[in-house]
């Protein structure tokens, strides 16, 4: 088959836009259809479907899909499997840290000729159609050796992007459709629908589906320099400087980063609204860490470099807005000692509402310049990884509290 060397794809105004072109390709000559896509939604879907059914009776089909933001609908997905039929390959990608999965890449190949599509064109109408958005569209000529190279290349990162071992990568397939959906991590459409004047959220801590997905580190972006971090306003008096402790600076030496984890099992104080009797008060959403919990590895909350007295409530202790990510989104969680009620808090509505009675907290203090300064689950009873961090925690509190931590 020939192709033209490169050609600039826009739309919408363009005469032949994503879709066209795609729908073009599946009806031609080619042996192999591949994508890479961050988002898929049911109303790209169904432009290809009948394209897509048809090409995979002969042709082979492999698909990787992203599934961060709320971009990909649980419908988009199940009528991508019913199109591409039984006998494509459809993979999903996520990496439980925050790296989001972006590429737009759509491949054609024959045994001597390629066809790539790169731009910023999703799996929805509106990537294919009809919003402003623009590709380039590639073709190879296999026989000449730079350009089977080329292909060599794409090839190899859609391989990558679609591996199983890499462990941010599962196969798609009926039950991890539905552990996609009623994990939170892909939403329905119609809730899609009712939320769309406010960004969609992964619902509770996703996890059914945590075995699926691995948080992998990948390479941060370069350094910029910060700006002077203004001092917070304070109760002194006008002109003196804020006698209070402010949070100190990040550390600029070459030290090596140690990574640090807690685990603590969650008790009838940690989960839950409490009463739900007429006139009752629901909870404070706090989890409580024991003092002796805090006192065992004081750097790991940064105590009390990072904390601030609470000018209302003398011997009060309060660590603000800590970032933190949760449940595939990055929450703020107040920390707040309280010795006169002998514990250390953790204030946060959705880490309270996430966990039950037995449960284990993790928190694991992370490498600078992610964006947040902890990642934090709950594992819940039952999985395979639970007996692991289970095993961790082996320090108990005295006296009847069935309660138990440890750092590793």
């Amino acid at each position: 088959m020939v192709v033209p060397p490169v050609e600039l794809i826009r739309q919408p105004a363009g005469s032949r836009r994503l879709g066209d072109l795609l729908m073009a390709g599946l009806a031609g000559d080619w042996t192999d259809f591949r994508a890479a896509v961050a988002f898929v939604k049911s109303s790209g879907v169904r432009h290809l479907a009948e394209s897509l059914a048809a090409f995979g009776r002969s042709g082979r089909i492999d698909i990787v899909v992203g599934i961060d933001h709320g971009g990909t609908s649980y419908e988009g997905l199940r009528d991508l499997m019913a199109a591409a039929g039984p006998d494509a390959r459809l993979a999903i990608f996520h990496n439980r840290l925050p790296y989001t999965f972006h590429p737009k890449v759509y491949l054609f190949k024959s045994r001597s000729s390629a066809e790539i599509f790169m731009g910023s064109g999703n799996l929805t109408e509106g990537g294919l159609f009809t919003n402003y958005e623009a590709g380039v569209r590639l073709g190879l000529d296999l026989r000449e050796s730079d350009q089977a190279a080329v292909l060599e290349d794409v090839e190899g990162m859609l391989n990558a992007w679609a591996d199983p071992a890499s462990g941010t990568v599962s196969v798609l397939d009926e039950n991890v459709l539905e552990v996609l959906l009623h994990s939170g991590l892909v939403p329905a459409e119609a809730d899609l629908a009712s939320e769309r004047r406010k960004p969609w959220q992964p619902r509770g801590s996703a996890p059914v589906a945590r075995g699926l997905f691995e948080a992998r580190t990948e390479p941060r972006a370069p350094s910029v320099p910060s700006r002077q971090r203004r001092q917070p306003k304070g109760p002194g008096k006008p002109g003196k400087p804020d006698e209070r402790k402010a949070a100190p600076e990040p550390a600029t030496g070459e030290a090596q980063f140690v990574p640090s984890r807690f685990v603590m099992t969650l008790q009838k104080t940690d989960v839950g609204v409490g009463q739900t009797s007429a006139g009752t008060a629901r909870r404070s959403p706090e989890v409580f860490v024991p003092l002796s919990a805090r006192d065992a590895n004081p750097g790991f909350w940064e105590w009390p470099a990072a904390f601030e007295e609470d000018p209302t409530k003398r011997g009060k202790f309060d660590r603000k807005q800590v970032r933190t990510r949760f449940a595939g989104r990055t929450v703020t969680i107040n920390m707040m000692t309280w010795p006169d009620k002998h514990d250390f808090r953790l204030r946060c509505t959705a880490l309270r509402d996430a966990g039950e009675i037995g449960d284990i907290l993790k928190m694991e203090k992370v490498e600078p310049g992610l964006g947040y300064e902890y990642y934090v689950e709950i594992i819940p009873q039952g999985l395979q990884e639970y007996g692991k961090h289970l095993f961790h925690c082996t320090q108990k509190i005295p006296g009847k509290s069935r309660k138990s931590f440890g750092y590793f």
